[in-house]
């Protein structure tokens, strides 16, 4: 039972200390020499200049007119010496691919989907669809060409080939 006492005793000393230290003012800690801490350099901020009002901006200066020239230069390429641009072709349904490329020479069934193939001289153009269980039917999702042209180069072959095929009405 001693030991309530010194227990008792030593939490009186705590909380004495700590009531001590409540009465110093604030922002000051006791040191062992019973001098407080060196203040710190104050730094001075430096003063903003005044904000200028608003000045109006100058117009801007006019440029020079171009001349005038009486013949524009010929452009390196012709339109019709530019490839044709590249149809879409991904994404588009089963009857949007036909009205773009024509009916295919061959047609496979390939699980889940189907194969259009077009031939041409020089490539060979298969159109991979598969079904689309949402919108119902079959859409592009890939194509792939055989032979030396680029898959592209063979898709606009192709659409070019079945432009002049209806344009001639075959």
């Amino acid at each position: 039972m001693t030991r309530r006492p010194l227990r008792s005793a030593a939490c009186a000393a705590a909380f004495s200390a700590l009531l001590a230290a409540c009465s110093l003012p604030a922002g000051r800690l006791p040191w062992p020499d019973g001098d407080s801490p060196p203040a710190a350099p104050v730094r001075q901020a430096r003063a903003e200049p005044a904000p200028q009002p608003d000045r109006a901006r100058p117009a801007p200066r006019p440029r020079p007119a171009a001349p005038h020239t009486a013949a524009k230069a010929a452009p390196e390429h012709s339109p019709a010496d530019r490839p044709a641009a590249t149809p879409k072709l991904v994404g588009l349904s089963e009857a949007e691919t036909v009205a773009l490329l024509g009916p295919p020479s061959d047609q496979a069934e390939q699980a889940p989907g189907k194969v259009f193939t077009y031939r041409m001289s020089g490539c060979a153009l298969a159109v991979h669809l598969f079904p689309d269980m949402d919108a119902g039917g079959y859409y592009a999702l890939d194509y792939t060409a055989d032979g030396d042209t680029p898959r592209d180069a063979c898709l606009r072959r192709a659409a070019a080939a079945h432009r002049k095929a209806a344009a001639a009405g075959g």
